[in-house]
């Protein structure tokens, strides 16, 4: 079975998963006030500075949207 979005195990302490057009995931950690989200493909972000959890899921959906980087490597 090829490795997608649907098969691979969530790292720990993802709360949420959105799929980008190519493949990638825009993944968010933490929660509430403290919330982080990051795309497996480009590296989009917060880059450390954490957002409200309703800030975070609006920003990651729609990155996921339009991001046309393929997902990085996992070897």
């Amino acid at each position: 079975m090829q490795n997608t979005a649907f098969t691979t195990a969530w790292r720990k302490g993802v709360i949420a998963r959105y799929l980008t057009v190519a493949g990638a995931t825009v993944d968010l950690t933490g929660c509430g006030d403290h919330t982080y989200y990051r795309c497996t493909g480009c590296g989009h972000g917060t880059h450390g500075v954490s957002v409200i959890e309703r800030v975070a899921r609006e920003r990651a959906q729609g990155h996921a949207e339009t991001c046309r980087a393929l997902p990085r490597p996992t070897h």
